[in-house]
């Protein structure tokens, strides 16, 4: 990961800005990625109307806003879209149940 040192602080956190927004995670992703890379991969997805990229300590943190698509059709194509060298996807939602 390349972005601004000055963004790498501590621990993940979602900003939720609405009901429509959906959270990801890309962890541990190769060097030389970039926030900005994956965002422009991600705004590409059909359905797929806003996209909001923080990068972090361990991965980017992905919020989405995306209407008339199933939350597992966009759960699927994320991880295709932005290739493996953004690391292991995981979804907020299968976070969220693996913690109970």
């Amino acid at each position: 990961m390349n972005g601004n040192k000055k963004n790498n602080y501590g621990k993940y956190g979602l900003d939720v800005v609405s009901d429509d927004m959906h959270g990801f995670f890309f962890i541990k992703p190769k060097d030389g990625t970039s926030a900005n890379e994956l965002a422009s991969r991600l705004i590409g997805i059909e359905g797929l109307e806003e996209v909001r990229v923080r990068e972090g300590t361990i991965g980017y943190s992905v919020l989405a806003k995306f209407r008339d698509v199933p939350y597992s059709d966009m759960e699927q194509k994320m991880p295709k879209v932005a290739g493996p060298q953004y690391g292991k996807f995981v979804s907020a939602m299968k976070l969220k149940n693996a913690m109970k």
